[in-house]
């Protein structure tokens, strides 16, 4: 059960009318389980990732995560060409588009997209994602709304319907659209940006820790902290991994003892406002969702 009002009406507050971005974070850090939500997210990440290797490449890699999520809003909003691509990793800021085509390779090797039949041979060659890419994206999908579904129960509502056509549409339009209203409030240059999500896993090491630390959120007391054993974890190299921790020390994130680490308010500051941004996008995108294909008619106007 959620903490919140367990209701739509509590559901659909999070997209309301007028409602800014400063309300739905002071919103979200008010509730009890928002530091359950932040776990339940983190360990989901990680969960998917190790069950399911193509994903574990996917998520590993901040420009291969954009470009399967543009795969799938293309997808429900016209169809995947290269010159979409371009013009869509562009907006977001993440990806250059010199980087898309070979994404699009990338994904086509994943067995994630595949060449539509030509139309116009004159027209941009239309891609298509597979069944087990709409299958894996929906699996994801899943797992990211039951790290909020703890905050509003209503969201089950959208996590039992996905399999239905529309509303799975509907949902990945929602959701890319809500991340890329989220970036506008984070700062891709930023240090915590630069040292940990623009690097090969450093997402997911970050997941990892805040897995690991058992007294709050965002991890304030000192976590056990193993170069081996994280590299030897996430498939990278011991030097990748002190480099990163060696630049997470140098711009003021987390400081490093023997066999620890603990994060500077700084630090704890940036893990706070990354997950915060992330589950709010997941909570706007499930309210539109509902709003959206899962209301009466007469309903659909804006909480």
């Amino acid at each position: 059960m959620g903490d919140g009002s367990g209701g739509t009406e509590g559901l659909l507050a999070w997209d309301a009318r007028g409602a800014t971005a400063r309300d739905r974070y002071a919103r979200l850090r008010a509730r009890a389980r928002y530091p359950d939500a932040a776990r339940a997210f983190a360990r989901a990440m990680l969960t998917q990732a190790e069950t399911d290797r193509a994903l574990d490449a996917i998520l590993k890699d901040a420009g291969r995560n954009v470009a399967a999520k543009c795969l799938a809003y293309l997808h429900v909003t016209g169809g995947l060409t290269l010159p979409r691509l371009k013009a869509l990793c562009a907006s977001t800021g993440l990806v250059s588009p010199g980087r898309a085509r070979l994404l699009l390779i990338y994904l086509r090797h994943l067995g994630y997209a595949t060449p539509s039949p030509r139309g116009d041979p004159k027209a941009p060659t239309r891609y298509d994602p597979t069944a087990q890419f709409l299958e894996t994206w929906r699996r994801q999908m899943r797992a990211t709304l039951e790290s909020v579904a703890v905050l509003e129960s209503e969201v089950s509502g959208v996590i039992t319907r996905l399999d239905q056509p529309a509303v799975f549409d509907s949902y990945v339009r929602c959701i890319s659209e809500a991340y890329l209203e989220g970036l506008k409030d984070i700062d891709t240059g930023d240090p915590f940006f630069q040292t940990f999500m623009h690097r090969y896993a450093g997402t997911q090491i970050v997941h990892s820790l805040v897995i690991a630390a058992s007294d709050a959120f965002p991890p304030q007391d000192p976590i056990a902290f193993n170069s081996t054993e994280t590299a030897k974890r996430f498939s990278v190299s011991r030097l990748h991994v002190r480099r990163m921790m060696d630049a997470a020390q140098r711009t003021g994130l987390l400081r490093l003892t023997e066999g620890a680490l603990v994060w500077t308010p700084e630090g704890r500051a940036a893990v706070d406002h990354i997950y915060a941004t992330q589950l709010i996008v997941f909570l706007v995108s499930a309210a539109r969702t509902v709003r959206t294909c899962l209301q009466p008619a007469e309903s659909t106007g804006a909480a």
